[in-house]
Formats: structure tokens, C-alpha cells, sequence
């Protein structure tokens, strides 16, 4: 022990040297990693910065909304907001200013969905039918047709930052669209950011006459583009209608799982959670109310969606998904 000690005394500098060395090392390497972690942080946060900009009427593909309409003696209004963060999260928005040009253009729909802006005895018609545009921030109008023009642009448009905000278009569509020889006409609409990080918004909106809309529930996929098909991830379920009472909808859970954030909606109620039905179905019950809200949008992601190994055509997600059905709809 004595020797030890001695030995210990003699080279003491020495083993000084080796404790603060390692202990700086130590010391350094939790720096290091907490650095990296917190990068890792900062990347992410950044990383979702550029959604946050976007609509319910538009998405940086495409997206096309038909709005179900169950009165058609009157003009309908469809309402379309902008919002400075990433629709329907509402958590993260942005702190600046966001400012943005939207053009509106009247139209008709081709196959895949190609658009086409009215012109000549079309655009003359407008002159008799109400179709329009209102930027509701500072009530500047465009009605479809002036000077014989199909397209306007509300130029300088503006989303307040530091708090998740919106801005509010209004569409009008003449009661002749949903009408017994309805027009047809879709209304397209571009919104570009003047921040080249947000993405340019694109939608089509159109309205659709539907009988079963006064009487009940039903559910639609989003329309899918054929040649991209097999590169989808998820697809988008839409539940709409009048009514108050329960809504069933089943999917094949061996093919498709629902988005967990809509089971976690707090604005949503529930009767009970999803249930196995066998078969590989699962079924969800929702408790609805038209008059509180009348459309609810599902995404239901495929089951190995990383991989892609199950390359569904359309008739497979269409069987995939739910089909509801008046039947699956208990009115209150």
C-alpha cells in the first residue's frame, strides 16, 4: 500500500494530466452530441417551413373539390381560404407577413382533368348568369365575362404572421349550374407566393347537384390521375352531407390504414373507436351533424406504403376504401 502510495506521489502530475483528459473528452463529446441534436432539431422545424402555405380549395398538385349542393333554385356560394400555415394543423404558422398573387379563371374540364378557359359564345353567355369572385378582405369584386375576360388576378393579397391566420375568397356559381341542364363550368384558381420557399396552391372547384345530399350521408374518393397511380401513398376520403345522426364507413385494413390524426380530432365525436369486423375490414362510427360540420376529410395510407409493394390500380383502392351508403347513415 505504502509503495503504492509512493508511486503515486511520484508520478502525480502524470496522472492528473490523464483525469483531465478524459474528463474534457467526456465533456466535449456530450457537447458535440448535443450540438448535433439540436441541428437535428432546427432541420426538422425548417424543414416543414414551406407548408406553410396553403388552402381547402388548393394544394401544390392539384387539388379538385366538387362542392354537393341539395338547393338549386338559388346561386351558390362556396367559400375559399388561404391560410399562413399548414391546413388543418393550425400549431405552426408563420411569424412574417405572407403576401401572394390569385388569379381565378372559368372554365370546363376536359379528360384528365385538362382545363380549359371559356372563350367565344361560352364567354358571351356569362353576360346572362352569375358567376363571380370576392376577395371578402377588401370586397373587390370580379364577375366571370367583364370586358369579355375569363381570368382575373387579385394582385398584393396578404396574410398577417405571428398567429395562424386566413384569407377568405368567396366563389359564385349561377343556380343555371346546378340546374337540370347544368353548365359545367369549374372555376380554376392559382395562388403564387411571393416567397419563392412557399409552394404555388392550385385548385379546381366545381358544384354538383345531388338529391341524396338532402337526405343523408356519402362518401367519395378524391379523383385519382391514372399514370401516377401506383406512386401514391395515401388517397383522400371524403365524407359529406345533411343530417344528424351516425355514420358507419368500413375499409379493407389489409390494404389501407386510416390517418391517426383524424381519430385524434378533438372537433370530431366518436361512438366508440375503430372496430374489427373480420375479414380484414374495419369499421369506424362517427356521430355527424350537418349544421355543425357537413364535410369531413379522411386519408387512409397504404399499408406498406415505403416499399410500394402493393401497387393498387384504382378499382383496388376504390374497393379498398370505404363505400358508404345511405343505409350505413342513422338519422338522430
Amino acid at each position: 500500500m505504502n509503495k503504492l502510495i509512493r508511486t503515486f506521489k511520484k508520478h502525480w502530475i502524470t496522472i492528473w494530466l490523464v483525469i483531465a483528459v478524459v474528463s474534457l473528452t467526456v465533456v466535449t463529446s456530450y457537447a458535440i452530441y448535443t450540438r448535433i441534436t439540436i441541428a437535428k432539431r432546427v432541420v426538422s422545424t425548417q424543414a416543414g417551413a414551406n407548408s406553410l402555405f396553403s388552402s381547402d380549395h388548393m394544394n401544390s398538385t392539384l387539388l379538385k373539390v366538387i362542392e354537393p349542393v341539395s338547393d338549386n333554385s338559388v346561386d351558390v356560394e362556396v367559400p375559399v381560404n388561404v391560410f399562413n400555415y399548414a391546413y388543418p394543423k393550425e400549431s405552426v404558422y408563420r411569424g412574417d407577413v405572407t403576401e401572394y398573387d390569385l388569379t381565378a379563371t372559368i372554365g370546363r374540364l376536359g379528360s384528365n382533368d385538362s382545363f380549359t378557359a371559356l372563350t367565344g359564345a361560352d364567354l358571351t353567355d356569362l353576360s346572362s348568369l352569375n358567376y363571380k369572385i370576392v376577395h371578402n378582405e377588401n370586397n373587390e369584386t370580379f364577375v366571370f365575362g367583364t370586358d369579355g375576360n375569363a381570368s382575373h388576378t387579385f394582385s398584393g393579397c396578404s396574410i398577417a404572421g405571428g398567429d395562424a391566420n386566413e384569407d377568405l375568397f368567396t366563389l359564385t356559381f349561377d343556380k343555371n349550374e346546378v340546374g337540370n341542364v347544368p353548365k359545367e363550368y369549374v372555376i380554376k384558381l392559382v395562388a403564387v407566393p411571393y416567397n419563392g420557399d412557399l409552394p404555388t396552391l392550385t385548385g379546381l372547384v366545381m358544384v354538383r347537384f345531388s338529391k341524396r345530399a338532402s337526405t343523408g350521408w356519402t362518401g367519395t374518393l378524391e379523383e385519382i390521375d391514372a399514370s401516377i397511380q401506383d406512386d401514391y401513398d395515401a388517397y383522400n376520403y371524403y365524407l359529406e352531407g345533411n343530417g344528424k345522426g351516425k355514420l358507419t364507413f368500413r375499409w379493407n385494413s389489409k390494404y389501407v390504414r386510416i390517418n391517426p390524426d383524424f381519430l385524434n380530432n378533438s372537433n370530431y365525436s366518436f361512438y366508440g373507436g375503430v372496430t374489427d369486423i373480420g375479414n380484414d375490414m374495419s369499421q369506424l362510427t362517427i356521430n355527424v351533424d350537418s349544421s355543425d360540420i357537413n364535410r369531413y376529410e379522411i386519408q387512409f395510407f397504404k399499408v406498406d406504403a415505403i416499399n410500394n409493394t402493393n401497387k393498387y390500380k384504382k378499382a383496388d383502392v376504390e374497393a379498398y376504401l370505404p363505400d358508404t351508403n345511405p343505409s350505413d347513415w342513422v338519422s338522430d
